[in-house]
């Protein structure tokens, strides 16, 4: 697995949350981070391949083709 550092700035109420739950649990700020954001992206995944199988699209095939329009 490849791994990218990622910067962002949050509210201080938020950071505050997030550092009394890492002192409760004994976890890591990065890992509690890690989890979230793989949790929403798993969700976000999933949601897409939904709306793609509602919508019959597969976003792998090539776009198609335009057929003119008949005169």
């Amino acid at each position: 697995m490849a791994v990218t550092e990622l910067r962002v700035e949050v509210e201080k109420d938020e950071l505050t949350v997030l550092d009394a739950y890492v002192n409760a649990t004994g976890k890591s700020r990065a890992g509690v981070i890690r989890l979230l954001l793989k949790q929403w992206s798993e969700a976000k995944l999933h949601e897409s391949i939904l709306v793609c199988r509602v919508a019959r699209i597969n976003p792998t095939d090539p776009e198609p083709s335009r057929i003119p329009e008949s005169l």
